[in-house]
This record gives structure tokens, C-alpha cells and sequence, in this order.
């Protein structure tokens, strides 16, 4: 991992030459990639079924009968926290007919009763009960448990994998995560809240939102532009994640002395891609950790925002902070970056034969779609 001595004689240097760093060439992307319904089935298959899934860290559910529920493209999944103390994963579908057993998260739970026919799974995911057993009886109930799904829990994250293909991709896509991350020991954090919410973008669009920061003094002058300073990043890739680190408007302020800076990690925002859709921001005492899922259709997605804090929040004083730090992270991607998006993504249709241009300023946004692009041809 690099040192912060070398991260600041990095961003003394762009300072100093009022530089950013920058890909060597233009890149031109194809708007037909964010509107293609063949390629965004193609992107679920090979992306999501077959990378590891980031879904969060082990303190959404820290305590026995906690339990939290997810969608990952065509996966309905439950996750719980069982007697044991083990987080567990499975479908989240009924092994008689079908039906979803729970939405949304909760806590205390000693079982899960099926809405359609009450058929009744513990925390491990045995069945324990089904009405009419004799009417069952040429199928025994360790043979209608739930479905497990293979979960791990790595740098702190709880990760989905899908498939065999996800398990044998696992070993090479975290070593590839392990410089940035390995440092973090984020199941020490206490987890605030969780939003979610569904813009009408494709997936990708609701990601190269967070993969350039030359946007944010033209698109938030009101909001991020007085914290963030948007024309200076440092740019580093790992495999197929990233990170970038911005400058906040503070270091601008002391911009000749940034050497001497004992605790540079206040003065940055340092932002990690986990690809192929988490996006982690690390402010010091807290961390934004989003999580971008292709929605049922090419043209909409599922955004989750979550923050996780150093310390416990006890007090009213420290809760009203923490309910502030979240509501500007959500409320700026939520009325600003996702409604431009919208209408980036209804002018795709106009001329499909149209490219994005990535600058040679936006190493993120040409990383992430020559990775991906290399990956779906």
C-alpha cells in the first residue's frame, strides 16, 4: 500500500504543475452500450454472476435473528445471523411454491413462515414445519431446505458468489483488491443507515457517477464544490478496481505546505472502485459505501447508499451529525447527479450511433469500460 509520505509528494507535484493525472489518449465510448437489451443480459451473466459481489460488511447484520434481504440480478437473497453467531446465505424463495419469504431487514427473528402456506425455515435454513405434513411425506424436509448461496466475508465486506466461475475468479479478484483494502477492518464499524434508491439509468451510467470528480464544481456548485476540489485527482489502478483520490478545498488552502501535513487522510477523499459496482469513500471517521445493481430493465438500476462510522453514535448531538453527513451524500447524487442522468440516459435513444468522450482527465471512467468491454467481447 502506498504510504501517505508518497501520496503527498503526489499531490504536492500536481499542485505544483496545476496538473491531475490523466490517461494518455481520448477514449470514445459507444452510447449503444448503455441501451443494448442483448449486451445488459450479457453484462449480468458474465459481470455479476461471475465476479464476487460486494453486499456490505457484517455489521448490516451484527446481532442472532438480524436479517437483511437483497436482489442481485436474478437472484433473490437472504441473508441471516444465526444462533452460532455465522451469517448465512440463501435464495430467498420458498422450496414449495415459490414464494419470496422476507423483504426488506430486520432483527429478533427465530424463523421465516412462507406468506403463501406458512411453511416455516429456521435461521440455518432448515424447514422445521409445513402444514398437512402427512400430505408431504414422499419428500423429507431436509430435502426442502432453503437454498444456500456461497458467502464470504473479506476486508471486512460480506461478498455474494453466484456461481462456480464467481468461487475460481475469487482468488485473482481479491488479490487484486488486497493493496487498497487490506488495511480497513470495517467490521469494527457501526452501520448507520441504508437508503435505496432507483433511477431510471442504465447501471453503468449510475456508476460513472462516482468515477470522476472533473464534474463536481460545474454540477454542485452549491453543494460539493465548497468541500471538494474537482480539477485535481490521483488516479491508481489494481486489476480491474481503482481508486482515486481527490482533493477537499482544504488542502487548497495550505497547498505549499502539503509535505509537512501530518494527518493528509483529512484533508482527501479517497474513493475505491470494487469492481464491477461498489463504491467505497473513506472520509476518515466515517465511510459512504454504495452498491449499484442493474435494475429489471437496460434503462433502470437499484442504488443502495449505506454509512458506516468509527465510533458508536450515542448521543443526540452525534446522531443529528451523522443524520446530516447522510442526508447531503444522499440528497446530492439523489437530485442532482440521478436527474441529469436520467436525461443523459433518454438522449441515448436520439442518436444511438453517438460516443461518450472520455478525457484524458477521467482515467476512471476509460478504466472501468475497457475493463468491462474487454471482459463482455
Amino acid at each position: 500500500m502506498e504510504s501517505q509520505l508518497e501520496i503527498k509528494k503526489r499531490l504536492h507535484n500536481l499542485f505544483l504543475n496545476k496538473k491531475t493525472d490523466c490517461a494518455n489518449t481520448l477514449y470514445r465510448n459507444p452510447v449503444v452500450q448503455y441501451i443494448d437489451p442483448k449486451r445488459f443480459i450479457r453484462e449480468k451473466e458474465i459481470l455479476f454472476k461471475n465476479n464476487p459481489i460486494c453486499i456490505g460488511t457484517s455489521s448490516l447484520i451484527p446481532n442472532i435473528g438480524d436479517w437483511y434481504t437483497i436482489d442481485i440480478v436474478d437472484y433473490p437473497v437472504l441473508l441471516t445471523r444465526d444462533e452460532d453467531m455465522k451469517i448465512n446465505a440463501y435464495l430467498n424463495i420458498c422450496s414449495h411454491r415459490g414464494a419470496k419469504l422476507a423483504d426488506g431487514n430486520g432483527n429478533t427473528r427465530k424463523a421465516f413462515k412462507c406468506p403463501y402456506h406458512s411453511w416455516t425455515y429456521s435461521l440455518k435454513g432448515k424447514l422445521i414445519s409445513r402444514p398437512r405434513e402427512e400430505s408431504f411425506d414422499g419428500i423429507k424436509k431436509e430435502k426442502c431446505n432453503l437454498k444456500k448461496i456461497y458467502i464470504i466475508e473479506k476486508f471486512g465486506f460480506l461478498w455474494i458468489l453466484l456461481t462456480k466461475t464467481a468461487e475460481k475468479e475469487s482468488k485473482k479478484y481479491f488479490e487484486e483488491l488486497h493493496p487498497i483494502m487490506d488495511h480497513y477492518n470495517l467490521s469494527n464499524y457501526h452501520h448507520y443507515k441504508t437508503g435505496i434508491m432507483k433511477p431510471e439509468i442504465n447501471w453503468k451510467l449510475a456508476v460513472d457517477t462516482f468515477l470522476e470528480l472533473y464534474h463536481i464544481t460545474h454540477l454542485h456548485p452549491e453543494t460539493l464544490s465548497d468541500i471538494i476540489k474537482g480539477d485535481t485527482c490521483l488516479f491508481d489502478k489494481y486489476g480491474r478496481h481503482m481508486r482515486i483520490i481527490g482533493a477537499r478545498q482544504s488542502l487548497n488552502e495550505i497547498k505549499n505546505d502539503i509535505l509537512k501535513i501530518d494527518n493528509i487522510e483529512n484533508h482527501i477523499l479517497n474513493l475505491k472502485v470494487i469492481f464491477p459496482n461498489t463504491i467505497f469513500v473513506d472520509h476518515g471517521e466515517h465511510i459512504e459505501l454504495w452498491h449499484i445493481l442493474p435494475g429489471d430493465s437496460v434503462n433502470k438500476s437499484w442504488v443502495s447508499v449505506s454509512l458506516f462510522t468509527k465510533s458508536p453514535f450515542k448521543t443526540r448531538s452525534e446522531t443529528r451529525h451523522w443524520e446530516n453527513n447522510f442526508q447531503l451524500l444522499k440528497d446530492v447524487v439523489e437530485q442532482e447527479d440521478f436527474p441529469l442522468g436520467e436525461n443523459v440516459q433518454k438522449g441515448f435513444y436520439a442518436d444511438k450511433q453517438r460516443e461518450l468522450i472520455f478525457g484524458k482527465n477521467e482515467p476512471g471512467l476509460q478504466h472501468f469500460h475497457k475493463y468491462l468491454d474487454k471482459l463482455i467481447s
